[in-house]
């Protein structure tokens, strides 16, 4: 064979050992098999998650880079070089992230991060950031806070400026930049800073100014700043910031003459959130006789006072409080304690058997209020009412509840007067039902699909700006308490409910520990679903859940009473035992058996005992006047006991009708 030959066919073995290692880089990094990419990935997150953060940047690294991960791969190594302390790496990341995946949707976000980096070191590239998201369609809270970012560049720009011809307009703006933070997120995040630059930039702003960077300041709890803010203010803007922090700082002097010209002479100039702040921390000195409240009553005047004249009425004896929330209600027709007033008035003619007034109140409560957190209650007594005029309008009444309220209290009320249920539960077996993603499963293979695959639950909730999705996310990691709250909160914000089949409700109505109670409560007869409900209320399935008082576990029981009624049974533990969801569960229906068969086998009493204390319910049960359920619990004396029966009751009505079989 010739040299020639030779080295030709070596040129040849050389060239097809290139191709096949290109190709092998380029399959393995660039066409990544999925099954590596999710192995890299998990890989990386429970580095992140163990604060191994150096191996974990590394394994995001190798994330493929047609893989739609890698994106939210580059942003946690962003997130890792943050830990790191390396600020560089961290600004790359997020610059390669929304320069390389400009529809990702982390680009924005990334934008904004890049431009807090860069603020010192590179202000103009920084407010070119900053401008995008102005621009853009991020939620607001990114948007004023790049305002506030771009008006503290151009503050210190403006500061050693000599072009002395544009300074007013630019100065203009940016104040108003500064304000407008200040005014919608006085406790931000960026609020203390905000104020700090505020006062750099013009130490020579207005009252009004100095008044809300005094607000910020009393929020973050810097009393000593809110001073020196205040001492810039004039009292007509800033009496009430001054009672606060005066409290705050146990300086008493002065704070009741400064309350009392406020509230008298200068309601109109404060935010109705300082007024009421002020108020409550004055009362809160000592208010035992009312009389501190019934002077500042008897000074206020023009906007605000309604919020006094609504702690008037609340202690108001029964004989008083027709006419005072009457007087409120004609004084104060829009304000925002006029609906509470109506409503007042409304169930205080029922209490006199006023029923021809009733009904007309209630009426006028639903045309003006129809979509108020008191509305189901006031659709129900007119329902009730209807009823006694043996009118067919109460049907009406309760099947518009139940339409327009199905998950309330009061539509569980109506439901049970529509079907003529006697006792307030009834035994019906529950179908379990685990928690699942709450909308159609995400498109196989798109980003949504593919970080569940990798169990980046975090990147889920961030992307999917959804809160059923970011419950959801909570109960994947085992935050029970958290998901349902935030459930609550999300159904709360719903208009129109969703059918009781919908896997939105599961969120909201967990049946966490089910097997446990089902198993237990039929031990000691008690109603499974009640028995959910109670827990739901009591800890929201947090089995650390500890109360100020002492109360522990699941069922939130005191340790003295679940050691009496475990020695009762021949049971026997340490108190932390009680943090155990079985013990708990079996203590605590050992307990909830007892008492409500001390109270006749009635659940509604049994409930408002387990809250408010056997021998309160006992002595309501024979003092307070009423001919059915209803007024019973509607008259309890206890504000925080007659809510509470109504969400267990209400908890139990939506455990019953989502998982009945």
């Amino acid at each position: 064979m010739s040299e020639f030959n030779l080295r030709n066919k070596k040129s040849i073995t050389v060239a097809i050992l290139a191709i096949c290692f290109l190709s092998g880089f380029y399959f393995f990094n660039i066409l990544q098999p999925k099954w590596k990419t999710v192995r890299i990935y998990k890989q990386a997150l429970k580095d992140y998650e163990n604060g191994n953060y150096s191996n974990s940047y590394y394994l995001f690294s190798k994330v493929g880079y047609t893989s739609n991960l890698k994106p939210i791969a580059i942003y946690r190594q962003a997130q890792c070089a943050k830990a790191l302390g390396d600020t560089n790496s961290e600004l790359k990341r997020y610059q390669s992230l929304f320069r390389h995946y400009p529809s990702s949707g982390l680009s924005l976000e990334s934008k904004y991060l890049a431009g807090q980096l860069l603020i010192d070191d590179n202000p103009n590239l920084a407010k070119r950031y900053f401008k995008t998201i102005v621009n853009s369609n991020m939620d607001e809270d990114y948007k004023i806070a790049s305002e506030y970012y771009i008006a503290r560049i151009d503050a210190l720009k403006l500061r050693y400026s000599s072009k002395k011809l544009f300074k007013k307009g630019k100065s203009d703006h940016i104040e108003k930049s500064f304000r407008n933070y200040l005014e919608k997120y006085p406790n931000g995040r960026l609020a203390v800073n905000v104020a700090n630059n505020w006062i750099k930039f013009n130490p020579e702003m207005s009252s009004k100014d100095y008044t809300l960077v005094a607000r910020a300041y009393y929020l973050a709890n810097l009393y000593n700043d809110t001073n020196k803010a205040l001492a810039k203010t004039q009292q007509s803007d800033s009496w009430a910031i001054k009672v606060s922090n005066a409290i705050a700082k146990h300086d008493y002097k002065n704070v009741k003459s400064q309350i009392e010209e406020g509230v008298e002479k200068y309601s109109e100039n404060s935010y109705p959130e300082d007024y009421k702040r002020a108020v409550d921390n004055y009362l809160k000195l000592d208010d035992s006789s009312n009389k501190l409240m019934y002077d500042l009553f008897s000074k206020a005047k023009g906007k605000n006072k309604d919020y006094i004249w609504t702690l008037k009425c609340e202690k108001s004896t029964p004989a008083q409080q027709y006419s005072c929330y009457r007087d409120l209600y004609n004084n104060y027709p829009k304000g925002d304690y006029a609906q509470n007033a109506l409503s007042h008035l409304f169930f205080n003619r029922i209490a006199n058997q006023d029923y021809t007034n009733a009904r007309q109140l209630g009426r006028d409560y639903l045309a003006k209020y129809p979509n108020t957190p008191d509305a189901p209650m006031i659709m129900f007594w007119e329902g009730k009412l209807e009823q006694k005029y043996n009118s067919l309008e109460s049907a009406k009444y309760f099947q518009k509840l139940i339409n327009n309220y199905p998950d309330s209290y009061y539509a569980y009320r109506a439901f049970w007067i529509i079907k003529g249920v006697p006792n307030s539960t009834i035994t019906t077996p529950l179908e379990y039902k685990s928690v699942e993603y709450p909308y159609r499963n995400p498109v196989k293979n798109g980003i949504m699909h593919n970080l569940m695959d990798v169990e980046d639950y975090d990147m889920v909730a961030k992307l999917s700006k959804d809160e059923f999705v970011k419950s959801w996310v909570e109960y994947q990691k085992g935050n029970y308490a958290a998901s349902a709250h935030i459930a609550q909160k999300a159904m709360e914000k719903l208009d129109v409910k969703p059918p009781k089949t919908d896997l939105r409700w599961r969120l909201v109505y967990p049946l966490n520990y089910y097997k446990q109670v089902q198993r237990i409560s039929s031990q000691y007869q008690n109603n499974d679903a009640l028995m959910m409900a109670l827990i739901r209320e009591e800890s929201f399935f947090n089995t650390e859940a500890q109360s100020g008082v002492g109360a522990i576990g699941l069922m939130q029981l005191m340790p003295s009473t679940a050691h009496d009624i475990g020695d009762k049974n021949g049971i026997s533990f340490n108190t932390s035992y009680l943090f155990n969801p079985e013990l708990n569960i079996k203590i605590g229906n050992m307990y909830y058996s007892t008492i409500r068969g001390m109270l006749g086998n009635k659940d509604i009493s049994a409930i408002a005992a387990y809250n408010g204390g056997i021998g309160s319910v006992t002595r309501w049960k024979s003092s307070l006047s009423y001919s059915d359920t209803d007024e019973f619990v509607e008259q309890i004396p206890y504000e925080e006991t007659k809510t509470y029966v109504k969400k267990v009751f209400k908890s139990y009505w939506n455990y019953t009708r989502i998982y009945q079989k």
